[in-house]
């Protein structure tokens, strides 16, 4: 269990670059009474920043800590009750703050969605966090929220209807506004490079169940959709999702670690909504190949230097004010008994998720934001949702709870 007696109750590490901003901006405006830090290497900028929110709400302490130095990572993470962190990529800057949190009682949440990364902080730390009682609480913004609790809510309603759970569960991207920033970029080249040179992890980004609890049997899920389809379901085409190998191996250990809730045979898949006729036919198509080709080329050096310098956005850059605010998404989650009532035309349940925000950054500020609030809060303020220590995901850490904190602060999980 985390001390009650830190000094504050969260500090966000990170807090100068683009993402971290908006999370600070957003705890100064949301955080109430809490006592909260901004944290980073460059002392002057962490002042900077304060001076910006003063005017925004309650101004924060400032720490100073640096990924290359595990004492001030050590310090930092014994004075909080939570390390909210927006340094990535995760594979090369993670890690030491995952082992000081461990080490020194912290709980942690961050917006990763390097599953190998995680599956790897899974092999090295979820038993001694567990045996610590410290949550580990990875991908807690867009990755991969919405697919977590969207899946959960369905499958609390497919519990009151059905007195059983979905065996079978699709996520559809119905639309989406927004942009992405270079530290997202940095992200994915970083994944796919490694990739390209370490087959473990080539592995782990291929396996379906690469974050399964060690020694439990793998489903029967396989890869995620990678090419256009006609989706009778919806009457509509879809496309490959970026984020379905991301999100869909969270909600698979989701279920492991909430005890199978969902069952032992649940089946799970993510995709891209697009339109119906010789239109949306073309638009799924396209998106393959594009999607195809950004990987593709983020996968050779030469190719990935020239995405980098002449397509996507630099390190520390961002959507602008005007699109964030013009952003949203809408998710739908369809749930049935089980495959053959989907193939039966039998009628889903049907959970859809949205918010009038940019999903990858003034969404998903939002959503870690809450997160760390809530895991500030203590295990009490989760209720039968906690599941104790180890390296968690956002049902299996802060289930229900998490789902009624962001209803609150605007977003939308609704059963249609």
């Amino acid at each position: 269990m985390v001390s009650s007696d830190r000094e504050f109750d969260v500090v966000v590490f990170g807090a100068t670059g683009f993402t971290g901003r908006l999370v600070a901006r957003y705890l100064a405006q949301q955080g109430g009474a809490r006592r909260w830090a901004v944290a980073g290497r460059n002392e002057a900028k962490l002042q900077a920043l304060i001076a910006e929110l003063a005017s925004g709400g309650v101004a924060p302490s400032v720490v100073v800590a640096d990924v290359g130095d595990a004492e001030s990572l050590r310090a930092m993470a014994a004075r909080t009750r939570v390390v909210c962190t927006t340094v990535g990529p995760y594979a090369l800057y993670g890690e030491a703050v995952v082992k000081a949190c461990v080490e020194e009682g912290a709980d942690y949440c961050d917006l990763t969605g390097e599953m190998d990364w995680v599956a790897e902080m899974i092999e090295h730390y979820h038993e001694a966090a567990r045996s610590a009682g410290v949550r580990i609480v990875h991908s807690c913004g867009f990755d991969s929220i919405p697919s977590d609790l969207g899946v959960l809510r369905l499958q609390q309603e497919a519990q009151r209807r059905w007195e059983a759970p979905a065996g079978l569960a699709k996520f559809y991207l119905w639309d989406a506004r927004g942009g992405f920033s270079g530290g997202t970029v940095a992200s994915a080249a970083e994944t796919v490079e490694r990739a390209s040179r370490d087959a473990t992890v080539r592995e782990r980004l291929a396996d379906p169940y690469a974050l399964y609890p060690a020694g439990e049997a793998p489903g029967a899920d396989r890869a995620p959709q990678d090419r256009a389809r006609f989706d009778p379901a919806i009457g509509a085409w879809t496309g490959p999702f970026m984020m379905a190998r991301v999100n869909e191996k969270v909600v698979r250990r989701s279920n492991a670690l909430r005890g199978f809730e969902y069952g032992r045979d649940f089946r799970y898949g993510e995709v891209v909504r697009l339109g119906r006729g010789v239109g949306g036919a073309v638009g799924a198509w396209s998106m393959t190949l594009g999607l195809g080709g950004l990987v593709a080329g983020l996968a050779f050096k030469p190719t990935r230097a020239l995405l980098r310098r002449f397509v996507l956005p630099a390190a520390g850059e961002g959507p602008s004010e005007k699109t964030m605010e013009e952003g949203r998404f809408c998710v739908k989650v369809y749930g049935w008994k089980d495959v053959g009532a989907m193939k039966a035309g039998e009628a889903p349940l049907v959970v859809r998720v949205e918010a009038d925000k940019d999903p990858g950054y003034g969404a998903t500020a939002l959503m870690l934001s809450e997160s760390a609030m809530l895991l500030a809060d203590g295990e009490d303020a989760v209720g039968d949702a906690a599941v104790g220590g180890g390296v968690l995901t956002t049902a299996a850490a802060l289930g229900g709870a998490l789902i009624e904190r962001l209803e609150g602060a605007g977003m939308v999980f609704e059963v249609e």
